[in-house]
C-alpha cells in the first residue's frame, strides 16, 4: 500500500502590526503577506507602548480586519506615506514651552517645514496647520510682549549661548523671509514700536487673550520679528557709535523730506558715509553679504573723496546722500522693498550712492562740445554716467575697498548688471524715452521688468528735490543754478554758446523751475506712482485687503441682482501708494509762480530804467554833436589853445568850455560880457530862433557876429 503523502499545510500568512500616536490620534497598521496594508485609527488616546500579541485575524485595537470581498463597498483608505511623514514632522506634542529659547528655533523650523509641504504638496491638513500656527503665534506674542522677566531670560540666553556656541546664530542665511530670530536683548520700547508699526493691530495683544489669528497676521508678526532680529544684530555688532545729534536725525531717516543738510553739518561733511552705512545696516546687507565694517567705511570714504574732487555746489556728496536716502524712503514707505531680493536691494542702495561719483559739475553736452577726454573715452554717449559706474567699480579692485568680495559669481553678475542699468538711466537725455517705455509697460497685463522699474525710481529720485519741502527745494535750486552759471562762465571763456539756464545775466530762475516741474519732474512722479501701484498692490497687505474687498462687493452685487430704486453699487477699492510728493509739487509750483510774477515786474522795471538811461545817453551824445557842429561853422573866431592847455572858444555862442584865467582872457571875457549886455533885442530874438531852427544856424551865427562888430565889440 502506497504510503499516503501528507497534505501540505497551507502557508501561514505572516502578519505584522505597528501602533503609533500622532497629535492625539492612534494609528494601527496591520499587514498580511500578499495583502494590502490595512490601517485603523483610534482617537480615544495614544500610547507609545509595544502592542500586545493578538490573534491572526485581530488587530491590536481589537477590531477584526479581513480582506475586502468582491462587490463589497470600498474600505476607507489609510494615510499615505507622505501623509504620515508630514504628520510626524508637524506634530505639536513634544514642542518646547513657548517662553523658552528653544521655542524660537522650533517655531522657525516649523514654519520652514510648513512652507516646504505647501510647495511640494499644495496643502497641509487644517488641524495640523491650525495647531502649528497657534503655537508659533504664542511664541511671537511672548517675544512682542516681553515684560519684567526680560532680564532673567536675557541671562538665560546668555548662559545657554555661552555653554553652547552653536546657539549663537547671528549670521544665518536669511534668503528665506521667515528666518529664525533672537530678539531677547531688544529694548521694550523698540519692540513696542515694531509691533505697532509692522503689525496690523494697533496695540500688542496679551498672551492670555484667546483671539482667532489669521495666516496673514502670523506672517506680519514673523516679519516684525525678523526686523527685531536685524535691529538686535545691528545693535550688538555695530562698530560705529553715532553722536547724539546724528542719532536724533536718523529717527527721521524714513521720512520723505529728510533734512540731509542738517545731517551733513552734524557729521562734519560726511553725510554720504553715514547715510549709506545706516541704510545698509537697516537692510542687514553687511551680514548677508559678509561685508566688513572697515572695508565698507574705506569704500565710502573713497566715494566722498571722489564726490568732492571738483568742489561742485550741487553734484557733491550731499546730493549723493540725498538720493540714497530718497531711494530708501521710496522702498520703505511704499513697500517696494517686499518686491526685491537681497541682491536687488544691495544694488539699489549701491547705485544711489555712486550715481554721480566724480561728477565734474558740467553737463554731458558741455563735455561733447568742448571735446574733453571723458567724452572721447565714452564716444559722446552718456559721458558722465559711464564714468560714474566705471570709476566706482574700479575702486573695488583694491581689496581694502572691495565690498563685494564675498559675493558669489552669479550674484555679482546680477548685481553689476542692475547697477549699470540703473545709473545709465539717470542720463537726462533718456528721460522721455524712459517715460514712454514705462507707459507702454503699464498698459500691458504682463509683469513689469525689475530693471526698468528700478531705473525709473532712481531717475525720479535724482530729480526729486522739487517734490520735497520748500526749504529743502529752494536750497537745492540755489546750488544747482550756481553750478549752471559756473558752466556758463566756462562756456563764455571758451567761446561756446550758452547752454540753457547757464547765463547768469538772463536766466529767470522761477520760470525755469516751473517749466522743470511741469515737463520733467511731475510726469516722472506720475508714471512712477502708477508703476508702484501695479507692482506693490499684489504684495502689500493693504493691496490684498483691497482685492478681498473687491471680490466681496462683486459677490454681493451678483447675489442681490441689479440695484433698485436708483441705488448705485459700491465701487471696488483701488489700491494706491501714498503720493506724499504730490502736495509738495503743487505747493512749490505755487510759490515759484508767485516769485515769477515778482521777477517779471522787477525785470520790466529794470528794462524801463535801462531804456531811459539809454535815451538820455543818446540825447546827450546828440547835444555834444550839435555843439561841435556849431564850432565848426564860426571861421572868423576859431578855438584857440591857451598857454595852460585849455581851449578858448573865441566868440562862439553858448560855448560851455570855460575860458582860461589868464589876464588877457579875463579882459577879453569882460569885454564879451559887456557886449552881450549891450546886445539889441533883435540879437536876443535871433539867438532864441537859433535853438529852434538848427537848419539856419550858420546864417544866424554870421548875423550875430556882424551885429556884435557893429556894436563895437
Amino acid at each position: 500500500m502506497a504510503s499516503q503523502r501528507p497534505r501540505p499545510c497551507p502557508p501561514v500568512k505572516k502578519r505584522t502590526s505597528a501602533t503609533f500616536c500622532i497629535d492625539g490620534t492612534t494609528y494601527t497598521i496591520v499587514a498580511n503577506a500578499g495583502e494590502k496594508n490595512a490601517v485603523e485609527n483610534d482617537t480615544q488616546g495614544c500610547s507609545m507602548q509595544t502592542p500586545k500579541a493578538s490573534s491572526s485575524n485581530e488587530s491590536v485595537s481589537g477590531k477584526r480586519l479581513t480582506p475586502r470581498k468582491k462587490g463589497s463597498p470600498p474600505r476607507r483608505q489609510g494615510p499615505s506615506k507622505e501623509d504620515l511623514t508630514m504628520s510626524l514632522e508637524l506634530s505639536t506634542d513634544n514642542l518646547p514651552p513657548t517662553d523658552s529659547l528653544e521655542a524660537l528655533e522650533k517655531a522657525s523650523k516649523r514654519i520652514r517645514k510648513i512652507c516646504t509641504f505647501l510647495q511640494s504638496r499644495g496643502n497641509v491638513p487644517s488641524n495640523l496647520l491650525k495647531r502649528n500656527l497657534h503655537y508659533i503665534a504664542d511664541v511671537l506674542e511672548i517675544v512682542a510682549t516681553d515684560d519684567a522677566s526680560t532680564d532673567s531670560r536675557k541671562s538665560k540666553v546668555h548662559q545657554d549661548t555661552k555653554n553652547d556656541p552653536s546657539k549663537d546664530r547671528r549670521f544665518i542665511d536669511e534668503d528665506d523671509e521667515l528666518s529664525e530670530v533672537e530678539p531677547d536683548a531688544v529694548p521694550m520700547e523698540v519692540r513696542d514700536w515694531l509691533a505697532s508699526t509692522f503689525t496690523r493691530s494697533a496695540s500688542v495683544t496679551k498672551s492670555g487673550e484667546k483671539e482667532k489669528k489669521t495666516f496673514r497676521s502670523i506672517v506680519q508678526a514673523v516679519r516684525a520679528a525678523n526686523l527685531v532680529d536685524r535691529l538686535y544684530r545691528r545693535m550688538s555688532t555695530s562698530a560705529v557709535t553715532y553722536p547724539p545729534t546724528v542719532m536724533k536725525l536718523f529717527k527721521q531717516l524714513d521720512d520723505w523730506s529728510f533734512d540731509v543738510f542738517a545731517l551733513n553739518e552734524a557729521t562734519n561733511g560726511q553725510a554720504l558715509r553715514y547715510v549709506t552705512y545706516e541704510i545698509m545696516m537697516r537692510y542687514d546687507l553687511l551680514a548677508k553679504f559678509k561685508i566688513g565694517v572697515g572695508t565698507l567705511f574705506n569704500f565710502l570714504e573713497a566715494l566722498e573723496v571722489g564726490y568732492s574732487k571738483y568742489q561742485n555746489p550741487y553734484h557733491n556728496l550731499v546730493h549723493g546722500a540725498d538720493v540714497t536716502q530718497t531711494m530708501h524712503s521710496i522702498l520703505f514707505q511704499t513697500g517696494l522693498v517686499q518686491w526685491l531680493t537681497d541682491v536687488e536691494i544691495f544694488a539699489v542702495v549701491f547705485s544711489a550712492a555712486i550715481h554721480d561719483f566724480e561728477h565734474t559739475g558740467e553737463t554731458n553736452n558741455f563735455h561733447v562740445m568742448s571735446r574733453t577726454e571723458t567724452a572721447l573715452v565714452y564716444n559722446d554717449r552718456a559721458v558722465q554716467e559711464n564714468h560714474h559706474i566705471s570709476a566706482a567699480f574700479r575702486l573695488m579692485t583694491d581689496d581694502n575697498l572691495n565690498i563685494v568680495y564675498n559675493m558669489s559669481k552669479e550674484d555679482y553678475k546680477d548685481f553689476r548688471t542692475l547697477v549699470i542699468d540703473m545709473v545709465l538711466a539717470t542720463d537726462m537725455s533718456y528721460h522721455f524715452a524712459q517715460v514712454k517705455q514705462m507707459k507702454s509697460l503699464l498698459s500691458c497685463p504682463d509683469n513689469i521688468d525689475k530693471a526698468k522699474a528700478l531705473s525709473l525710481v532712481l531717475h525720479t529720485a535724482d530729480i526729486s528735490h522739487p517734490a520735497k519741502d520748500w526749504t529743502l527745494h529752494e536750497h537745492w535750486t540755489e546750488l544747482l543754478m550756481e553750478e549752471f552759471f559756473r558752466q556758463g562762465d566756462k562756456e563764455q571763456e571758451l567761446g561756446l554758446p550758452f547752454s540753457p539756464l547757464c547765463d547768469r545775466k538772463t536766466t529767470m530762475v522761477a520760470s525755469s523751475q516751473i517749466g522743470f516741474i511741469d515737463f520733467i519732474v511731475q510726469p516722472s512722479f506720475e508714471i512712477m506712482s502708477d508703476m508702484l501701484d501695479k507692482v506693490v498692490a499684489p504684495i502689500s497687505p493693504r493691496g490684498s485687503l483691497a482685492n478681498q474687498s473687491s471680490a466681496t462687493i462683486s459677490e454681493k452685487v451678483e447675489g442681490e441682482g441689479s440695484p433698485q430704486n436708483g441705488d448705485q453699487p459700491e465701487e471696488p477699492f483701488e489700491f494706491k501708494v501714498d503720493r506724499v510728493w504730490d502736495r509738495h509739487l503743487t505747493g512749490n509750483k505755487v510759490k515759484w509762480k508767485e516769485q515769477s510774477t515778482k521777477d517779471q515786474a522787477e525785470k520790466e522795471a529794470k528794462e524801463k530804467a535801462a531804456q531811459k538811461e539809454k535815451d538820455d545817453s543818446e540825447q546827450q551824445k546828440q547835444s555834444t554833436l550839435d555843439d561841435k557842429a556849431e564850432e565848426k561853422k564860426d571861421p572868423e573866431n576859431p578855438p584857440k589853445i591857451t598857454a595852460n592847455g585849455t581851449v578858448s572858444p573865441g566868440d562862439a555862442v553858448d560855448q560851455k568850455v570855460k575860458p582860461s584865467t589868464s589876464p588877457e582872457n579875463k579882459e577879453h571875457a569882460s569885454t564879451t560880457e559887456e557886449a552881450a549886455g549891450k546886445a539889441s533885442p533883435e540879437h536876443v530874438e535871433k539867438t532864441s530862433t537859433e535853438e529852434e531852427k538848427t537848419g539856419n544856424i550858420e546864417s544866424i551865427t554870421v548875423k550875430s557876429v556882424t551885429k556884435r562888430k557893429e556894436s563895437g565889440v
